[in-house]
């Protein structure tokens, strides 16, 4: 159901564009398929019905690209309303509706409680985890947590201690990166349900036997590799690491012979409900990170609060990068919502703050579509170099190849290096660019506040914006934190960052 025109003449014409595919496509795949059956008359014979096919397709298409567009046409004006009394469509009840905050943060928090009690109470699925017998209790007691903790709880116990003895937090204190690197192990197999349960029952032993080979944490992996670990409670987890989750739990339940006979409830939730919780968790903690401003009415404070604050994560890899994007993307945003309330929506201001915006969306496309054909190039070279080598073990009698004749591949490889993470940084900016937009809806057009109060919400988060976006550029411009950028990474540079993310990873597993 298109909610305006132009979301109607998008839907529109990729229907028509369909069809008239499908349209083209029909006639050219019946005269193939008919000449293989039975030559000359199976040609004209395919060709006839699949003209015929493919005219339907194409007018069906058409007539359903016109009536997506026509609906579109008929909703734009309650979408003018209800943009104006500021309500969000809703994509999967098809109407707009009100933004309620709390109540989605209430929402958010219940289904994740109804979550842990699930895995917990399973433990694998095979039964209820009982609390009178745990083999051991020795990672429990790691954590700060009773053995009958649901996950949620796990949880926010590992973030709490591992946050005080982070590495960043304490440069050249082996003490307290030993007992990180425990407190992630500890948290990677309490919060698996299976290891959990294996752990309950047999100890360590049971884990450690069950589970030789290391699984490296996606979100994990990828907030090391771009530092965003200490922002994830501005970003949440990203796209790009959820994605390589949910294929690696689906890969992994599909081979787990485990409870094998009851696999449905493995299924991870809906990549769409996942994206959906972390906008609301990303926008209540804005809400709560800007009250100094807006409830308080202190601006010093909260400019200070701040300021110290993107000190602090600009030190981190690609920190400095990280706040300009941040800082630009929460820019927008307040500007966006200050124009429409505070000058209207058919302004010139308004007008400048939507060219803005789309000026980095399109910056931010651009930058992906780039990577993404220098990597394809670069995966290439990487393919030609491993069949050239191929072909020299094959002319060597099938011996193996020295190693100092595998330079062409290694030196292939260390130059795609910046490529690749210069296509993985720009799929991370493109997707805060989207999760920034929702979690902006989300915390200024909250209406369970008065409208005076969402003002001064975009005000303060303009406010976080600069300050962001200035102490980015300071950092960016002493050369701190990210050793000269993401976009001028040297090959020596991109292999030391990836190989420090992957040792961090593997290190917590």
């Amino acid at each position: 159901r298109p909610k305006d025109l132009q979301d109607g003449l998008a839907r529109g014409l990729k229907t028509a564009s369909v069809g008239l595919a499908a349209g083209i496509v029909a006639p050219v795949a019946g005269s193939v398929r008919g000449a293989r059956e039975g030559g000359a008359l199976g040609f004209a014979k395919g060709l006839g019905l699949g003209l015929l096919g493919g005219c339907a397709l194409a007018a069906g298409g058409t007539v359903a690209g016109a009536v997506q567009i026509g609906r579109g046409i008929r909703h734009t004006p309650r979408a003018l309303i209800s943009r104006r009394e500021e309500k969000v469509y809703d994509q999967e009840l098809g109407r707009w509706v009100d933004i309620d905050l709390p109540a989605l943060e209430a929402e958010v928090a219940a289904e994740a409680d109804s979550d842990s009690e699930g895995s917990s109470s399973g433990g694998g699925r095979c039964g209820k985890r009982g609390t009178a017998f745990v083999a051991e209790t020795e990672l429990y007691d790691l954590l700060g947590v009773a053995t009958h903790a649901t996950p949620s709880e796990i949880k926010r116990a590992y973030y709490s201690e591992a946050r005080r003895c982070h590495p960043d937090k304490n440069p050249g204190d082996w003490s307290a990166t030993q007992r990180f690197q425990e407190l992630a192990r500890a948290y990677q197999i309490l919060s698996d349900p299976v290891q959990r349960q294996r752990y309950d029952t047999h100890g360590s032993k049971g884990v450690e036997t069950n589970d030789a080979v290391t699984q490296m944490d996606p979100a994990l992996f990828f907030a090391l590799l771009f530092g965003s670990e200490r922002f994830l409670d501005y970003t949440g987890e990203l796209h790009l690491a959820m994605e390589i989750d949910h294929v690696a739990k689906n890969l992994k339940h599909a081979r787990e012979d485990f409870c094998a006979e009851d696999t449905e409830d493995l299924e991870p939730r809906s990549m769409h409900r996942r994206q959906f919780c972390r906008e609301v968790r990303c926008a209540a903690f804005l809400r709560r990170r800007l009250d100094r401003f807006v409830l308080q009415r202190d601006p010093a404070s909260f400019v200070e609060e701040m300021r110290a604050e993107a000190v602090d994560l600009a030190g981190v890899r690609f920190g400095p990068e990280l706040l300009m994007e941040l800082g630009e993307m929460y820019r927008i945003r307040a500007d966006m919502y200050l124009a429409n309330e505070l000058s209207g929506r058919l302004s010139l201001t308004k007008r400048a703050a939507a060219t803005r915006r789309s000026a980095h969306t399109t910056k931010g496309c651009l930058s992906l579509a780039r990577g993404a054909c220098g990597s394809l190039i670069s995966a290439k070279r990487i393919s030609s170099a491993v069949k050239r080598e191929e072909r020299r073990q094959q002319e060597a009698g099938g011996s193996s190849v020295p190693s100092g004749r595998l330079g062409g591949v290694e030196e292939a490889v260390d130059k795609a290096l910046p490529t690749f993470l210069q296509t993985a940084w720009a799929a991370v900016v493109r997707d805060l660019d989207s999760t920034i937009k929702n979690v902006g809806r989300k915390l200024l057009q909250d209406k369970s506040v008065p409208w005076q109060i969402r003002v001064r919400r975009a005000q303060a988060l303009r406010l976080l914006g600069e300050v962001f976006a200035e102490e980015g550029a300071r950092a960016d411009a002493a050369g701190g934190g990210s050793g000269g950028g993401v976009r001028n990474l040297s090959s020596e540079a991109a292999r030391e960052t990836l190989m420090e993310a992957v040792i961090g990873t593997a290190s917590r597993a």
